[in-house]
């Protein structure tokens, strides 16, 4: 039996940098996948498809051949090389972690190396309230402002708990007998937000001061418009609000975003109004029990106090 000649194989640079190219593809075809599979909104999805992307310019293994180890290895490359946040840590393992039990599902890997990565443990959120007298000033800077009315409306529904971007897509319709329809939101958290005597006050004056600028306000018109020279008229967007925010933060000397708003409510409901928790994440459309517990930690610790100057004061 005769032994064929061997055949030699030239194996190119360029052969070499093609596969890859072909493996990468292949790589962000599954990442495309599944951010398909998911109902996320534009902005969790660039977070997401973010995230992965930091692990895929990291690591250049097939997603099957990834271990275990080399998922430990990713994460001590994000806390000593990247040196990110925690939180930001956290959030990366978070999404490597959903998109490798869909593979599992899928039936791309038969393996998830990202079982029994841990992820950091972080100190419990503060919640980043307003006083009482910080809302008094800032009510007092908004009087001085140039649009009023709708700076006194703006604010005073984010003191109802909303979020800027859904204060955004806010319209005209969506105000119906003293509540807000949140139709979309982050996490799927929509609801509706009934509004105290003060926000209604201060939005139907709003209303009413702009019908007589503009006439009938159809119900798809934006509940706020910006009058900025370069937008007036326009949807007041996420960044419209924002530089409302920084404008009041300027004249008050306080710490002020949209955010806080969100925070104060929250703290109100539980501290001051004594709500259940369950019934105030309702209201807050909070989906998050560990997000939601810097406001239940705050009333435990007055609560601690009050209980402790009653003791004190009937042992004296």
């Amino acid at each position: 039996m005769s032994v064929p000649e061997p055949t030699l194989v030239v194996y190119s640079k360029s052969q070499e940098v093609f596969e890859r190219a072909i493996a990468a593809d292949l790589r962000q075809s599954r990442v495309d996948e599944f951010l398909a599979s998911r109902s996320l909104q534009p902005k969790s999805r660039k977070a997401y498809q973010a995230d992965l992307r930091i692990f895929m310019d990291w690591c250049d293994l097939a997603w099957a051949d990834v271990s275990r180890r080399k998922v430990t290895q990713f994460k001590t490359f994000l806390l000593k090389e990247r040196e990110l946040a925690l939180s930001s840590v956290n959030r990366v393992l978070r999404t490597l972690k959903s998109f490798y039990r869909w593979m599992l599902l899928s039936e791309y890997v038969s393996a998830d190396p990202t079982i029994g990565i841990q992820q950091e443990k972080l100190p419990d959120p503060v919640a980043q309230d307003l006083e009482d007298e910080e809302v008094l000033r800032i009510y007092e800077a908004i009087g001085l402002g140039k649009v009023v009315l709708r700076d006194r409306a703006l604010f005073s529904v984010l003191l109802h708990g909303l979020r800027a971007e859904e204060l955004s897509r806010l319209n005209v319709g969506d105000y119906v007998n003293g509540e807000l329809a949140i139709k979309e939101a982050k996490r799927d958290s929509k609801g509706e937000v009934p509004l105290t005597k003060l926000g209604i006050q201060d939005l139907d004056a709003y209303l009413a001061w702009r019908r007589e600028q503009e006439g009938e306000l159809g119900l798809d018109s934006p509940l706020f418009v910006s009058y900025s020279n370069r937008s007036q008229g326009k949807r007041l967007s996420y960044w419209g609000i924002r530089h409302v925010m920084d404008d009041l933060a300027e004249k008050t000397g306080i710490d002020l975003h949209s955010h806080r708003g969100r925070h104060t409510f929250a703290t109100n409901l539980i501290v001051k109004y004594e709500l259940d928790p369950i019934l105030a994440m309702e209201l807050t459309r909070h989906r998050d029990v560990r997000s939601f517990r810097r406001y239940t930690n705050r009333k435990n610790k007055l609560a601690a106090k009050r209980a402790f100057l009653k003791a004190s004061e009937e042992l004296d």
